[in-house]
């Protein structure tokens, strides 16, 4: 059973940021920890066009697993370095508790680099941010809970009506007795899910029957559609794919 007296601190996790902590409690946003992810992902997008030109080049398959494999490291350090960061933001707090979403994708490092169509967060990026702090919340023993992440990027964490985000970046809550206006989006989402982490705070807003619309527009909201998480990381557990084998896990 979940303690009331706990500091439920929410993680947000995306690409323009690539973690947003921020405790339920929280008066204002002066304390919200984000980690940019801009630089990141353009190196993301840079290593797939390089992949591409190698797998269109006459180099061998064991010279671009090597790069692959050298690339992927140097990827996860700056994940692991970003999730020590957050770690040691949550560790200042008294009895805190980290509180992501309860679904994410499973790390696919090859469909992102030879899969046109591929996401680049749901592919490989957020499923992979979450493993990772998961890993390195193991290290300081942090507790980490997961709460549902339906709609949680469109909630308001003020009133609870589910609000728009127009601008990608920004959340507007279409409550018009609702305090909040305008704010950012990642910050939002961040307080939402530590807020779910309490009892009775949960998100009370359901689709109509009358069509997929609703939940399809919320979930592309939060990044696509959800599958089911691995239970061990991959990204620990498994070497490299051959390009031949672009479906498997990398």
């Amino acid at each position: 059973m979940r303690n009331a007296e706990r500091t439920a601190i929410g993680v947000d996790l995306g690409e323009y940021n690539l973690y947003t902590a921020c405790p339920a409690r929280m008066p204002d946003w002066n304390g919200v920890y984000p980690i940019r992810g801009n630089e990141y992902c353009a190196r993301l997008d840079e290593f797939r066009e390089q992949v591409a030109a190698l797998l269109g080049s006459e180099c061998d398959r064991e010279t671009i697993v090597a790069y692959v494999e050298h690339r992927r490291e140097a990827l996860l350090e700056r994940l692991t370095d970003a999730a020590h960061e957050i770690c040691e933001y949550a560790s200042a707090y008294d009895r805190p508790v980290l509180v992501t979403e309860d679904n994410h994708y499973q790390p696919d490092l090859w469909a992102w680099l030879t899969d046109p169509d591929a996401h680049r967060g749901t592919a490989w990026l957020l499923p992979t941010a979450h493993l990772r702090l998961r890993a390195v919340a193991a290290e300081y023993g942090l507790e980490v809970a997961t709460v549902p992440e339906a709609y949680s990027s469109q909630e308001c964490h003020a009133c609870g009506v589910i609000g728009e985000r127009p601008l990608g970046e920004t959340f507007r809550c279409t409550n018009s007795d609702c305090h909040v206006d305008w704010a950012d989006a990642d910050y939002n989402a961040a307080k939402v899910l530590a807020q779910r982490y309490y009892p009775g705070r949960r998100c009370a807003y359901r689709p109509s029957r009358s069509g997929p619309t609703e939940e399809h527009s919320a979930l592309a909201a939060d990044g696509g559609s959800p599958q089911h998480q691995q239970s061990q990381d991959p990204e620990l557990q498994q070497p490299p794919r051959s390009p031949q084998s672009p479906q498997e896990d990398a």
